[in-house]
């Protein structure tokens, strides 16, 4: 079974190489529609290296990073602040009522001996200018955070789709080395049965003991058996293989 199994593996190789297999049976995704799909070993990785979600992801954190590089690097900008605002409060202990905000100072009148209910108009306008020339370093410190941070993030691209790369090439070549086992399989079962029948032949016609039939129908039925095995390992590396393709 091992020799088989090596050999079924190579011969698998070998066809990837030199031919078309199909690989994997589900929405397509030009129509949009449930036909079966075909593809070459290469098609197989570069649809892989299109569609898998983990590559989306990993674009977007290497894009999320170059955006940090950008926002880092406008600290080294003048900042302008522009306030205006109007009220209309009481004019009650104290006078004057600012919002809470960074560019004029709040200023209170004096101070009422008694308390007045009545309302007055009030407005406010501030701008301020601000720029720091010099700061030792941190606003360096802080661009070269954000660049090491993309750095990783591309290097993470590259590790992504390596991984994936070897993924949808290992599926591809499980799916195929499948399809190869069911067809040795079935081959097996094509033997044992012609075998089975010739000798059930025989043994009607008292040629053979009626022990080698049982024998035949047994090989026949562990034939069968593996045969049903090796299609369940197609439909899982099928189904394997779509999920790294990103097919329904």
């Amino acid at each position: 079974r091992l020799r088989w199994g090596r050999f079924v593996c190579l011969m698998g190789l070998a066809i990837v190489l030199v031919s078309w297999a199909p690989v994997a049976q589900g929405q397509s995704p030009e129509t949009n529609q449930n036909e079966p799909v075909t593809l070459t070993l290469d098609q197989a990785v570069e649809f892989a290296l299109s569609h898998y979600p983990a590559i989306k992801a990993v674009l977007a954190q290497a894009a999320a990073s170059h955006s940090s590089v950008d926002l880092a690097r406008t600290t080294y900008l003048p900042r302008t602040d522009l306030v205006w605002q109007a009220n209309r409060a009481t004019r009650n202990n104290v006078f004057g009522l600012y919002f809470p905000q960074p560019v004029p100072l709040p200023i209170s009148g004096p101070v009422l001996g008694t308390n007045n209910g009545t309302s007055v108009w009030g407005t406010a306008t501030g701008f301020l200018f601000s720029w720091e020339p010099f700061d030792l370093g941190l606003r360096k410190a802080q661009v070269g955070t954000a660049r090491a941070q993309e750095a990783q993030a591309n290097t993470a691209i590259e590790v992504t789709r390596q991984d994936v790369a070897v993924a949808a090439a290992d599926g591809f070549l499980t799916l195929l080395a499948s399809q190869q086992a069911v067809r040795v399989a079935q081959a097996s079962v094509d033997r044992a049965r012609v075998l089975a029948n010739t000798i059930d032949v025989l043994v009607k016609n008292e040629l053979r003991p009626g022990a080698d039939a049982s024998r035949a129908r047994a090989e026949l039925a562990m034939a069968e058996t593996q045969l049903i095995q090796a299609r369940q390992g197609e439909q899982i590396s099928r189904v394997t293989l779509a999920q790294l393709l990103g097919i329904a």
